[in-house]
């Protein structure tokens, strides 16, 4: 495993000055944590013990979810039972211990209803999915600032059950609905304003390819990589094949027979174009570049749990990969 930066697409910022929280960082919805593996520990295989473990001393760390960096190394994440979104600033976790928050968003009217997955747009502001009353929410970068009960600046509705949202290089925004088992993209015109507009492009399942889609993550090359979460699969789809709306077979399609894929939620590229894989009992599975590139079932270059947490969501990197549209 390797942080260093790639080519590509223009991240967009510049990286703060140390402390830097680098590695891989992960949302514990039970017992309710933020944790830190560091670069040193992901090759690893068998149980670890965090390197940091981030809790509060307050009720705000609850059934936690969604996880992102901004621009400037604060970490975003969602708290899906409480309907809060809460931000850590980079020196909030350089160490282990109750940490607190340095902003907190709230519902204001259902603005938030059971976040689940966060993603940050081309300028970034953060886009938040809500699982539970099927919409998909922007917060602009004063709303960001100033926390408390944001009206979001853009409202869209109309999705089923929204898990899981994911940018591509031009700025639209895919969606995975997990109900309806379809991709959706929304185009960058699309997400100015508020409204229930007619998806740009809706993927539909066909034989093997959507099976309660869930985590989404594009690769350096603009596939699009889903993580099927009853199909226990990850499907990879080319920009051909997701240029107009239809049910493509992917492109890719991987499994296994002994586990190695269990009903999978969340993935995310490393910078090296390794993907990391959350799935089912909280494992945590690395899947090598040189392995991503046809249908099978490869072996899994690092897999490993976090010793005393079992339900695990999504990952993030710090810094974060160039080569990605991370913006």
């Amino acid at each position: 495993m390797v942080l260093a930066a790639g080519c590509g697409y223009d991240s967009g910022y510049t990286a703060p000055n140390p402390p830097r929280p680098d590695g891989l960082w992960t949302a514990s919805a039970s017992p309710s944590a933020i944790l830190r593996l560091a670069p040193s520990q992901l090759g690893s295989t068998g149980a670890l013990t965090p390197a940091t473990t981030i809790t509060t001393p307050s009720a705000e760390l609850a059934t936690l979810v969604g996880i992102a960096f901004d621009a400037a190394g604060d970490l975003w994440v969602a708290s899906q039972d409480d309907s809060l979104l809460i931000a850590f600033a980079p020196t909030g976790l350089t160490s282990s211990g109750s940490a607190a928050a340095m902003v907190v968003i709230t519902s204001n009217a259902g603005s938030l209803s059971g976040p689940t997955s966060l993603a940050f747009d081309p300028e970034h502001r953060l886009w938040v999915a809500n699982r539970a009353n099927g919409t998909l929410v922007r917060y602009d970068a004063a709303q960001l600032a100033a926390g408390g009960a944001q009206v979001p600046a853009v409202i869209l509705s109309g999705l089923g059950l929204p898990t899981a949202i994911a940018f591509d290089a031009a700025g639209s925004l895919w969606v995975s609905d997990s109900r309806a088992n379809t991709l959706v993209k929304y185009s960058a015109a699309q997400l100015a304003a508020s409204g229930s507009p007619a998806p740009a492009v809706l993927l539909s399942a066909g034989s093997n390819s959507l099976v309660k889609p869930s985590g989404l993550a594009f690769d350096a090359s603009g596939n699009l990589w889903v993580a099927n979460t009853n199909g226990e699969s990850l499907a990879a789809f080319s920009p051909d094949q997701f240029a107009a709306s239809g049910s493509p077979e992917p492109r890719i399609l991987l499994s296994s027979s002994d586990d190695t894929v269990t009903r999978p939620v969340g993935l995310a590229f490393d910078a090296a174009g390794n993907l990391w894989v959350v799935g089912g009992g909280g494992a945590l599975t690395e899947f090598a570049r040189a392995s991503l590139g046809a249908t099978g079932a490869p072996e899994p270059s690092a897999r490993f749990q976090l010793t005393g947490y079992s339900l695990l969501w999504n990952v993030a990197f710090w810094p974060r990969p160039a080569g990605l549209p991370l913006f």
